[in-house]
């Protein structure tokens, strides 16, 4: 793990391309280093001033003092050169942040640059951040080392960017709502410092309770895996990843690669490690607001007070429609209090209707009495500014409670009326949402990711080790004679090796063949030619065959429509439940598992989980629950339900196979049939690409 904690909080920086000139950027940055309140020492590096100006160097070599942090701020044709140069100082500088950009991100020659030095960074152990990034700020060290304005309050959100214009437009929101930040960083271009290594140093930083993560793409998944599984158990993270719809992505040709796209991957890996994903930027500054005012609620039932029914019915809808949250059923005790208190017209259910009337002392009374009772429950306040109401003096009420619940979070809707009340409200570390549903979403996201905290395993036993030895040599003959798919029985070996029987098939070439062997009818006829990836679009597949005419009739008329040379004949399976399971090597997160719908219509209907191992039993049954055929799979009115174990043991089996045997690209098993009177399952087809 890098050690960051030099980069993050230097005593002494130099910037390279400092200028005496306003508009140059390298002279943004010195200003903005000073007007912070930052008070350590600057060393400005600049050749073309050196002899006019004493303060500035000619490089970093000329340094003879520590240098904790080099800001590069020059042309990217002369970036890698300074790098060097500060590398060869004495002492040798360590730490550097990349403001420019011309790299990868501009076309060929600029990629050429980077790779040039990202390869200085692993060589000389150097810790870089960018290029083309905006640069970080450290509000609790008062320095601001980037390239844009403001001041910063020192808080508990972390945000860590990869693109320095989101960055930029985040903190010029956070003027607004007085959200307040631990750190900020942008990233770039990560040539050596990636959001793993960013996140590693935030999970140890004591000022830093909550982390959000803006991203364009994971290039390590195993080491983002490592990352997060260190983080989440600790500290709230929400990423929000963009890139969804990535242009020119590769047609995939299975079942398997089809349902497992990478974007469905990333979701996953972010339930599997408990982060917070934000689908666009409007629930991802949400749960920032939220974050940074709110303590982790305590309870799962919510109380929601309010002075207009409206927006109370909206608020009931969506905890109706919520699987994490619940409303607290309101006891007999503050129920008898509030009815004191309040007009008869008023509602003591929850929501807790004050009605349009009130004023100031009947949500100081309501908030009284519901804080003795419920005080590890989230609360949420509505105000709508009715000709009553005075959404300032409500304001500060609400603030004088605000410690003596777990979570307290309100909604004044309106815009002028209740302007200046927001502002209070923010200011003083309440957040404010626009809608009760915002409100109450930002709420369920925090929650649902507390109910799924999970702890990764890894390894394997001697078992499976030998289980390898044997399973590569089928492997390594099929890769030997340039196949990218393992026959049928090859692949009856393999799975068989880890404990999964394959239908019981008869291989053949000729109709020779088929007349030194008994076969039972009816029976299915299927060519077993690695080219031919879906068989029933290619007409290469005949069931429900009644005898050897018609068994000869098939195979002729397969072999001329598809050229084919190796066919299976099997016997015809009894009606089930056609599920889908199988394993794709993703580029970034390795092997995951794909569970669901199997059959002819598994890409229409695409029910399916994605599995990101190491799994449990116990986690593969949960999963299984979010599928549409779920009730199904549970047993559905009288019919009986479907052994569960069954369906984790094929998902386990996939999950060695892919974990000792790298070559496996991919493996798509549809359908296997499932039964509900007791049967095994029979998997009616199976493909290993390697």
């Amino acid at each position: 793990m890098r050690n960051l904690n030099t980069f993050f909080n230097p005593k002494s920086i130099a910037i390279v391309g400092a200028s005496p000139k306003k508009e140059n950027l390298g002279n943004v940055l010195m200003r903005n280093i000073w007007e912070s309140g930052w008070r350590g020492k600057i060393f400005q590096v600049n050749p073309k001033y050196k002899k006019t100006n004493k303060n500035y160097y000619a490089s970093l070599s000329e340094i003879k003092k520590p240098v904790d942090l080099v800001l590069v701020a020059i042309p990217a044709p002369l970036v890698n050169q300074a790098v060097k140069e500060g590398t060869e100082a004495s002492p040798k500088i360590a730490n550097y942040a990349v403001i420019s950009s011309g790299f990868k991100e501009t076309g060929k020659d600029g990629k050429i640059l980077e790779e040039e030095l990202q390869k200085i960074a692993q060589e000389r152990k150097l810790n870089i951040l960018g290029p083309n990034c905006l640069g970080f700020i450290n509000p609790f060290q008062k320095l601001n080392a980037t390239f844009t304005s403001g001041k910063l309050k020192p808080g508990k959100v972390a945000i860590v960017s990869q693109s320095g214009a989101l960055a930029v437009a985040l903190l010029d929101w956070t003027e607004n709502m007085s959200v307040r930040f631990s750190k900020v960083v942008s990233i770039g271009n990560k040539a050596a410092l990636d959001e793993c290594d960013v996140l590693n140093f935030l999970a140890e930083d004591k000022n830093t309770e909550a982390i959000a993560l803006y991203l364009e793409d994971i290039k390590d998944g195993s080491k983002f895996i490592e990352a997060i599984s260190k983080i989440s158990r600790k500290k709230p993270l929400v990423v929000l990843k963009a890139g969804k719809t990535p242009a020119g992505q590769k047609t995939v040709t299975s079942h398997t690669g089809s349902l497992a796209q990478d974007e469905a991957v990333a979701e996953a890996v972010f339930e599997k490690l408990n982060i917070i994903e934000a689908k666009n930027i409007e629930e991802f500054q949400d749960i920032i607001l939220f974050l940074n005012s709110g303590k982790i609620p305590g309870k799962h039932e919510i109380i929601v007070l309010t002075n207009a029914g409206g927006p109370g019915v909206l608020a009931s809808d969506f905890v109706g429609k919520s699987n994490c949250l619940k409303l607290e059923k309101i006891s007999g005790g503050p129920k008898n209090k509030l009815k004191k208190y309040l007009p008869a017209s008023a509602s003591v259910e929850n929501p807790i209707d004050i009605i349009g009337d009130a004023a100031p002392d009947r949500y100081e009374n309501t908030l009284k009495i519901i804080s003795q009772r419920y005080p590890r429950n989230p609360l949420l306040v509505i105000l709508t500014p009715q000709t009553q109401t005075d959404p300032g003096k409500a304001a500060k009420v609400i603030h004088r409670y605000k410690n003596n619940f777990s979570t307290l979070v309100t909604s004044f809707m309106g815009g002028v009326k209740v302007k200046k009340a927001i502002e209070y409200l923010h200011e003083n570390g309440i957040a404010n949402f626009e809608s009760p549903e915002r409100a109450l979403s930002a709420i369920e996201k925090i929650i649902c990711c507390g109910k799924n905290k999970k702890i990764l395993r890894s390894g394997t036993t001697q078992k499976t080790i030998r289980l390898k030895l044997k399973v590569n040599s089928i492997i390594q003959s099929a890769l030997k004679k340039k196949r990218k798919m393992l026959f049928w029985n090859e692949a009856e070996k393999v799975f068989k090796s880890y404990g999964i029987n394959l239908l019981k098939s008869i291989s053949f070439q000729s109709p020779g063949e088929m007349k030194r062997v008994k076969i039972k009818y009816p029976c299915a006829l299927k060519t077993n030619d690695p080219k031919i990836i879906h068989r029933w679009d290619k007409k290469a597949l005949a069931l429900s065959i009644r005898n050897k005419n018609e068994l000869k009739s098939a195979y002729n008329k397969i072999k001329k429509s598809t050229g084919a040379r190796k066919f299976l004949v099997q016997p015809m399976a009894k009606p089930g439940l056609e599920m889908i399971i199988g394993m794709k090597r993703d580029k970034s997160f390795g092997p995951v598992i794909v569970a669901g719908w199997g059959g002819i219509f598994t890409e229409i209907f695409a029910d399916r989980i994605i599995l990101i191992p190491p799994l449990t039993i116990k986690e593969i049954k949960n999963k299984l629950n979010n599928l549409k055929i779920a009730p199904v799979l549970r047993g559905f009115r009288r019919d009986r339900g479907y052994n569960a174990g069954e369906i984790a043991k094929i998902i386990l089996a996939l999950q060695q196979i892919a974990a000792e045997n790298p070559d496996v690209s991919q493996i798509d098993i549809n359908p296997v049939m499932f039964y509900n009177n007791g049967s095994q399952y029979q998997i009616l087809d199976a493909k290993v690409y390697l």
